[in-house]
């Protein structure tokens, strides 16, 4: 599902190779330029990390494409210039700076570019099916609206983090990378999220013994590559059962534990290990933190000192 990323670039002059690249990476369509052909020119740069996509996308002059369901959600930040899209009887203009969903995974829609520029990140269904864990799909469920600033700028913050995290990191762990697609995935389904969802209803005396499964679950894997759908898949619960267990009986989230006993298992690291044979960058990926400054900023909050003031100390 995930894997190292690839780095590729495309440009073309021509409309018609430009459609096929569009069919290749996307979605069939059918393109047309509403201006002088002559002056077309798409470009297109993509990190693919197998169920995660980072894309960005312009063509100039003003184009329009009639797209078949792109089998995947795709959040479209606008860097310049204006974007139509309809979905049936749906019409919305996005302008520089506006985060959208551009149309429900099982839908076609429409759009007519008018030269612009846009950060296009693609996530696949089963990897937010993976994180959500609700009855139904959950790219079904998300919203069309544009999110507000506040929400726009948190999605931003956290397409910078997971392109700093991965793009930068040659070496990228299995845990590291799963780790932060699933954060990704985690923040869209929070950001797009409807305003009527709903909280399951949790019977009070199954949350200990709920909890305590979940718990040594945690405790005898911290080492593998797992979210919180596979925690509650061990439990036999849905993600949303087990994240109300967790806030409620213990006031934090399956996440937060976890990452709490990765944190321990680093600290056991750091007071093992010789400093002339490791490092805490090192010792930090190797329990899933790729980034340096997060993890001393995690650790310090825990244990009240900086990570390489317990590595000094061996």
């Amino acid at each position: 599902m995930l894997h190292a990323p690839i780095v590729t670039s495309f440009v073309t002059s021509d409309p018609d190779v430009g459609s096929a690249r569009v069919a290749e990476v996307y979605a069939d369509n059918r393109l047309r330029v509403t201006e002088d052909s002559e002056s077309f020119h798409l470009e297109q740069r993509r990190a693919d990390l197998g169920a995660v996509r980072l894309d960005t996308f312009s063509n100039s002059l003003t184009t329009e494409y009639t797209m078949q369901p792109l089998g995947q959600v795709i959040i479209a930040r606008m860097l310049h210039s204006e974007l139509d899209v309809w979905t049936e009887q749906t019409h919305r203009r996005l302008g520089p700076g506006d985060v959208a969903l551009l149309a429900q995974a099982d839908r076609e829609y429409a759009t007519t570019v008018h030269g612009a520029r846009m950060q296009l990140v693609g996530i696949d269904l089963d990897l937010l099916d993976e994180v959500d864990g609700g009855p139904e799909d959950a790219g079904r469920r998300l919203r069309y609206e544009p999110l507000d600033p506040a929400r726009a700028a948190a999605w931003q913050r956290t397409v910078r983090y997971v392109a700093d995290t991965l793009l930068d990191d040659a070496d990228t762990s299995p845990l590291v990378l799963g780790s932060t697609a699933r954060l990704l995935a985690a923040s869209l389904l929070s950001a797009f999220a409807p305003d009527d969802a709903t909280e399951p209803v949790v019977r009070a005396d199954a949350l200990p013994g709920l909890v305590r499964r979940a718990v040594a679950y945690c405790d005898a894997s911290p080492d593998l590559d797992i979210g919180v759908a596979d925690i509650a898949r061990a439990c036999h619960v849905s993600v949303r059962t087990l994240q109300v267990a967790f806030r409620r009986h213990l006031g934090t989230t399956p996440m937060t534990y976890l990452r709490r006993v990765r944190l321990d298992r680093a600290r056991a690291d750091l007071v093992a290990t010789d400093p002339d044979e490791a490092t805490v960058t090192r010792i930090a990926a190797r329990w899933g933190f790729a980034d340096a400054g997060r993890f001393s900023a995690h650790y310090r909050e825990a244990y009240g000192e900086l990570p390489r003031d317990t590595l000094r100390r061996r």
